[in-house]
């Protein structure tokens, strides 16, 4: 009886992820409307024109939304959806999902600190040159821009989310929401389109990579 070949277990494992995929096509099809929607908006213009659009596009009620969700970047929003899913689901599940948060925040601090150290974000690449409008209460910070943290946080989390609930068909809401927060980073003038374009992929490529390949492991078989 002849063994198995090396294409047979590539061929079964490209119609399992297929399969995964396919199962999450809701998700996954709004998560490419945004990347395509992003690429359009970087090959039509650059970083710096998008956030001064951005920084003077404004009301006292965006104001008060995109502070809030910007929060749901947070590693405190992380921990609350980690102690959710022990108390609904198991802890199986929100080890899972702790696993794809951490995998995909030490890409964002790989990238951040070793790949493109010293980043400017916008208060530092604007200063003498444009007066952004700042909002009273957000600390700016300096560096580190690239790639954005809190993206791809509340990316993986929709991510996440996306894969554990049921009712697949409404599970672009998740993707809009974890949008919000990219542009919130934007409207914060925290980030520039191109850290918030490369957090999102990031978020989503590096969770569902991570969370698919988790749930081959016995561990986490149910």
């Amino acid at each position: 009886m002849p063994g198995i070949l090396p294409w047979d277990i590539l061929s079964k494992i490209n119609f399992s992820m297929k399969n995964f995929i396919r199962q999450n096509s809701c998700y996954f099809f709004a998560c490419l409307l945004l990347i395509v929607f992003g690429g359009i908006v970087l090959l039509l213009s650059s970083k710096g024109p998008v956030l001064l659009w951005v920084n003077r596009h404004y009301s006292i009620f965006w104001d008060a939304f995109f502070k809030t969700a910007s929060a749901i970047g947070n590693i405190s929003f992380s921990l609350v959806v980690l102690l959710a899913l022990a108390v609904w689901k198991n802890m199986k599940t929100s080890w899972r999902a702790f696993i794809c948060i951490l995998s995909t925040a030490l890409v964002v601090q790989i990238l951040k600190h070793l790949v493109f150290p010293g980043t400017p974000r916008p208060i530092l690449y604007f200063d003498g040159v444009e007066d952004l409008r700042l909002l009273k209460g957000v600390v700016q910070l300096q560096t580190e821009s690239f790639p954005s943290g809190h993206t791809a946080a509340a990316f993986a989390i929709s991510t996440i989310l996306a894969f554990i609930l049921p009712r697949k068909k409404y599970h672009w809401i998740l993707a809009l929401i974890a949008a919000c927060v990219g542009y919130a980073r934007i409207y914060l003038s925290q980030h520039f389109i191109t850290d918030v374009y490369v957090g999102m992929i990031i978020g989503i490529s590096v969770t569902t990579l991570v969370y698919y390949g988790t749930g081959k492991l016995k561990y986490f078989k149910s």
